[in-house]
């Protein structure tokens, strides 16, 4: 293309025949090019255009108008663009009018030499521009297609000069572009049915390489419409073998392209056929490659969207407005086999003339999908068991007891009997880690399963459940009353409690029930929920495993334990704690040991039960320093009797089950004892049964250590749990203390009896010395040295005292008795 109609982005054809101020638009641009391509000068342009220029005017004047008439057409826009000097003038634009302005007429698509300016020099300085250096190639045949002019371009096309050209028939040169340029002239009619005929001839240059002449014929016609003569402008484009092997190569790298994407890219015309796809887009809907070329892109939708498409696609065309062009949206797809799946869907077209193409790219999104819906079911959903997590339990209690009173009536609607109400129940598993520790974590998750499924086969439907933590869950019913909901807990402790075959193991859990029936004073779903884990926490105080309703005394207790917590905290450090002694003493009376029990004098509460306080600071955490504490006092007070030769043969410390079995007993000890080495003989510490059996392998391995030191250990409160005596005989420990539960019965309940004589059998089956706790009546002590007890402790030998009378009664018992 000329650099003119480069410019102004129009065809050649276009600019030959159009109106000048339809391209008004462009003159910026042809400004810009011509300043830097026609440099001012006095008189004529410089370049090869003064040869140009004096041909022209020395021409025939036919063909002084065909060249007017070419610059006039083609190359006015620069010069109303750039200032030039014509001879003997002074500067001036060349003036730009609409063709309905200038004079004469364009009648029938014509043009008439009349309307033409008449400045030979100035047309000439203009047509060298224009000609020599612009690059197209010219020709002027008269009617007889005898060529009349023929510039150095198109002359060199046909190898030969102008000269050889110039007076001489066109069609008598044989050449592809001749006959080209005759079969356009052709093709123009007679008279001229149009402006312009194309011209597009493969041809080969001086240089033997190959290319394409493009360009068009233009009929001339003088005022009366009759045709005179023909004017071709040409241009040379590539080498058509190079431009197809490049298009060839292009096609390739994009069908290469297009195949190695992972997303389907499809692309069909305005009716929806499908011209082009790639393999990726056919393995997505389960078609072969090319087996979709041809087809319509509708064998792809599932209905509705296949019955819609073509009048879609028509409604586009017509309004030119879209949903989806150019953004991307989420649809569904048909596969061949007819199976639906999402896809996500963005389409982008092309339009050439009157063709559009659309280009599509697909995305399978099942697995996207799949996985949003995965991850929307695990925020609110445990992985384990299928029910709801907590946040999620909240929200939908809140959003059922909204829509409800809490007298049990549908909010907003009159009050009346026999409304339902709401219940919730916290559940808690008790030690059940002992349940992963014995068989493993696979059994617990699957006897944790089986209990979900027995909760939701007991409950009412639509129960909400939820899991709270590893071995606590929740679940909201509606109940008919009050009575209901307790028959309702009853049952299910009854049958969670019951054995659950867990994989290839049988189990049998222990179960914490706290229940609370909304009411005014549990209108909201946090009263309800702090109701019944006030109720949890009172079974688990009174040792677990049964059901406990809320009762408004439990909310005193609760702010009585978080009380005792607080001054716990501070009562090391303020000095209120103290250790007090009671005796044991053998089958004679004599005093042989002791046991320290921690005390606690509240300057403002008074005395505290340890009763009351050992089990908030196990909960607490703050047993740990408090046993620590002990350890301290006590083995100080053991140094001071030691130097005062009234120390007791064995002096019993209770330890904690945290301290003993994930503390730092050992290093506590040694440190302690660094500096009375003597004193571990005499130490001795007692460990519950409970605490013993938990972790085993610890128990052992502990006690072992302590033996291996000279420290005597004894089972505490034993009968009282339940663990197998299979456990006992591994533990490594010099006594056993039979539970006061056991003794205050004896001598009158035979049951009793019997199980005190059996433990003191095994004890000493065992090896073990026996110690009888709580024993508070002479027939209790006859008893228990019928069958055999070794020691005995309790008030009737004497009340927990401090170190000072124990000391007097150590020292009493050592003194000669009176003659």
């Amino acid at each position: 293309m000329s650099i003119t109609h480069r410019l102004l982005a129009v065809s050649m054809e276009q600019l030959l025949c159009d109106r000048w101020s339809a391209y008004a638009s462009g003159y910026p641009r042809l400004r810009k090019c011509w300043t830097a391509l026609l440099p001012l000068g006095v008189g004529k342009p410089a370049g090869r255009g003064h040869n140009t220029a004096s041909a022209i005017q020395s021409a025939t004047p036919s063909i002084q108008w065909t060249t007017q008439w070419a610059i006039h057409r083609v190359a006015i826009h620069a010069a109303a663009c750039r200032p030039f000097r014509q001879p003997e003038k002074t500067d001036r634009f060349v003036d730009l009018q609409p063709a309905d302005q200038m004079k004469g007429s364009e009648s029938g698509g014509g043009l008439a030499a009349a309307d033409m300016p008449r400045d030979p020099a100035f047309l000439a300085s203009l047509a060298a521009s224009l000609l020599d250096d612009g690059g197209m190639a010219l020709v002027y045949l008269d009617r007889d297609l005898v060529c009349r002019h023929a510039d150095p371009h198109f002359a060199a096309v046909l190898d030969r000069s102008p000269a050889d050209l110039i007076g001489h028939r066109l069609t008598a040169i044989a050449h592809p572009v001749s006959a080209a340029v005759e079969a356009a002239i052709a093709a123009l009619g007679d008279p001229p049915m149009r402006n312009a005929a194309p011209l597009d001839c493969p041809t080969v240059g001086r240089d033997g390489r190959r290319f394409i002449l493009s360009g068009s014929v233009v009929a001339h016609r003088d005022a009366a419409a009759t045709t005179v003569g023909y004017l071709g402008s040409f241009h040379r484009t590539g080498d058509p073998d190079r431009i197809a092997e490049f298009v060839t190569c292009r096609d390739s790298f994009i069908a290469t392209l297009l195949d190695a994407a992972v997303d389907g890219i499809i692309v069909s015309d305005r009716t929806g056929v499908i011209r082009s796809i790639n393999s990726a887009c056919c393995r997505l809907f389960g078609y072969d490659d090319g087996e979709l070329v041809g087809r319509n892109m509708t064998v792809l939708m599932p209905p509705p969207f296949s019955r819609d498409h073509g009048r879609y696609v028509d409604g586009y065309m017509r309004t030119d407005r879209a949903k989806i062009i150019g953004i991307g949206r989420e649809t569904l797809g048909q596969r061949k086999d007819g199976t639906v799946f999402p896809i996500h869907l963005s389409v982008g077209e092309a339009r050439l003339g009157n063709d559009v193409t659309f280009v599509g790219i697909i995305r399978d999104i099942s697995e996207r999908l799949a996985a949003e819906r995965r991850a929307s079911y695990l925020a609110r959903h445990d992985p384990l068991t299928g029910v709801l997590t907590r946040t999620a339990f909240l929200e939908e209690c809140e959003t059922l007891l909204a829509t409800c009173r809490p007298d049990g009536g549908e909010a907003g609607a009159a009050s009346g009997g026999g409304a339902d109400q709401f219940a919730l129940f916290s559940l808690d598993v008790d030690q059940f880690s002992d349940v992963n520790e014995a068989f493993g974590f696979h059994v617990g998750d699957a006897a944790l399963k089986a209990m979900v499924s027995r909760v939701t086969e007991v409950l009412p439907p639509n129960t909400i459940i939820c899991r709270i933590a590893a071995d606590e869950f929740a679940a909201l019913s509606r109940v008919t009353d009050a009575d209901h909901a307790r028959r309702l807990a009853g049952v299910l402790h009854d049958r969670l409690t019951a054995s659950i075959y867990a994989d290839r193991h049988w189990v049998r859990l222990r179960l914490s029930v706290g229940a609370a029936v909304r009411d005014e004073s549990a209108g909201t779903l946090e009263d309800l929920n702090a109701k019944a884990k006030l109720a949890l926490q009172a079974v688990q105080h009174n040792g677990g495993n049964a059901v406990c309703f809320y009762t408004p005394e439990m909310a005193a207790a609760a702010t009585r334990r978080m009380m005792l917590t607080m001054h716990l905290t501070h009562a090391i450090e303020r000095n209120e704690l103290r250790l007090v002694y009671q005796p044991i003493v053998d089958r004679n009376g004599r005093v042989r040991s002791a046991e320290a029990l921690l005390r606690w004098d509240h300057p403002a509460l008074g005395p505290v039960s340890p009763g009351e306080f050992i089990p908030v600071a196990e909960e607490s955490g703050l047993i740990v320093p408090l046993t620590d504490w002990v350890l301290s006092t006590a083995i100080a007070q053991m140094a001071r009797w030691e130097a005062a030769g009234v120390l007791p043969d064995r002096v019993f410390l209770n330890i904690s089950g945290q301290q003993f079995l994930r503390g730092n007993l050992m290093l506590r000890l040694d440190e302690l004892l660094g500096e009375h080495p003597s004193l571990r003989r005499h130490l001795g510490l007692e460990i519950t049964e409970q605490a013993a059996v938990r972790d085993l392998k610890v128990a052992v391995r502990t006690l072992g250590e302590l033996a291996d030191l000279g420290i005597q250990a004894a089972i505490d409160d034993f009968g009282s749990g339940y663990s197998s005596l299979s456990y006992v005989q591994q533990l490594p420990v010099a006594k056993l203390k039979i539970d006061r539960a056991f003794v205050i019965d004896v001598p009158e309940n035979p049951k009793s009896n019997a199980l005190v004589r059996a433990a003191v059998g095994m004890a000493h089956g065992l090896g073990l010395t026996t110690v009888a706790e709580g024993v508070e009546t002479e027939e209790q002590r006859d008893f228990l040295v019928s069958v055999g007890c070794d020691m005995m402790q309790g008030f009737l030998f004497g009340r927990p005292m401090t170190p000072d009378a124990l000391a007097d009664l150590v020292r009493g018992q050592a003194a000669p008795a009176p003659a």
